[in-house]
């Protein structure tokens, strides 16, 4: 159930093969683009983590990685997780 018709309008509009996907994944081998920007995100994350990361977003600069420990997706210098603390 969706409190407002706006927010149902909004979902609905994720089911239309019509609409528009400008996010593309930098990947050249996948081809898959994406309505959201964050959709995008997870996309990368969950897909390409084991992949070598030189299409990455980020990757040219040295700014995108995963945590070693945790997994977590990160671009720039590696996040501070609770995982880093366990000794």
């Amino acid at each position: 159930a969706f409190a407002r018709a706006y927010n149902l309008k909004t979902h609905m509009a994720t089911h239309d093969p019509n609409r528009l996907k400008p996010h593309v994944c930098p990947h050249r081998s996948c081809g898959r683009s994406f309505s959201r920007k964050h959709d995008l995100g997870r996309h990368l994350v969950s897909i390409h983590r084991d992949e070598p990361e030189v299409t990455s977003i980020g990757v040219e600069k040295g700014q995108r990685g995963w945590c070693d420990s945790c997994g977590k997706g990160y671009v720039g210098r590696a996040p501070e997780c609770a995982c880093h603390d366990i000794k």
